[in-house]
C-alpha cells in the first residue's frame, strides 16, 4: 500500500507524519498505534444520513456553544495512540486547539453499514467509551431504521436506547434537542 511513492505497509508512523501524509493522500487513513488503516469510501446513503443529522442539529448546537463536523474531521480517541474518522462529531466551539483534530468530543456518530457494523458496535464503542468528556455515541444503520444511542450519565455509567420506528424521537438532553427518526432517515429513503 502506497501514498504517492511511500510504501506504508509495514511502517510505523508518528502522529505528525500521519497528518502530513493525510494531506497528500486520496484515501483517508485512521491512525492506530502507529499503523495507518485505510478507510473505505462512504456510501451515498450514509453521507445523506450524516448530512441530514448535521442540518437537524447545527444551528441549535451553535446557539449552545457546540459545533458539528462531518466527513474528513479526525477525532483523538487516545493521544498519540488512536485517531478515528467518525461520520460526525460534536465538540465545544472552544475545542480550537488543532486545525485537523477534535480533541474534546462530546458526541460521536457512526453510520453503520453491513461491513462496518461490528467495528462500530464493538471495537469503536470500547474505544469511544474511554474518552473522558464524551456524552453520546450514536450508531445509525444505513440499511434499516435502527439507531442506537449510548449515553453517559453524570456518574460515568453508560446506558443504551434503541430507536426502530419512524415516529420515535431521540432526546439529547444535554443539548436540549430532540431528533425525529423519520426526519433523520428522510433523505436516505430507508
Amino acid at each position: 500500500m502506497t501514498i504517492g511513492t511511500l510504501d506504508i505497509t509495514d511502517r510505523q508512523f508518528n502522529v505528525e507524519e500521519w497528518l502530513e501524509l493525510e494531506k497528500q493522500s486520496e484515501v483517508r487513513h485512521e491512525f492506530y498505534y502507529g499503523k495507518l488503516i485505510p478507510m473505505a469510501g462512504e456510501a451515498k446513503k450514509a453521507n445523506r444520513i450524516s448530512k441530514t443529522l448535521v442540518k437537524l442539529m447545527d444551528d441549535h448546537l451553535l446557539e449552545h456553544g457546540y459545533e458539528a463536523f462531518y466527513l474528513d474531521v479526525k477525532v483523538e480517541v487516545l493521544p498519540n495512540g488512536i485517531y478515528r474518522y467518525p461520520d460526525m462529531v460534536v465538540a465545544p466551539v472552544s475545542d480550537a486547539g488543532h486545525e485537523y483534530i477534535v480533541k474534546y468530543p462530546v458526541m460521536l456518530v457512526e453510520v453503520a453499514s453491513e461491513d462496518s457494523s461490528y467495528r462500530d458496535r464493538v471495537k469503536k464503542r470500547k474505544e469511544y467509551f474511554k474518552i473522558p468528556g464524551l456524552w453520546y455515541y450514536l450508531i445509525i444503520s444505513q440499511d434499516e431504521i435502527w439507531v442506537e444511542l449510548h449515553l453517559k450519565s453524570d456518574d460515568d455509567n453508560w446506558t443504551t436506547r434503541y430507536f426502530t420506528e419512524p415516529e420515535d424521537v431521540i432526546e439529547l438532553e444535554r443539548f436540549g434537542l430532540k431528533l425525529s427518526i423519520s426526519a433523520l432517515y428522510k433523505q436516505a429513503k430507508v
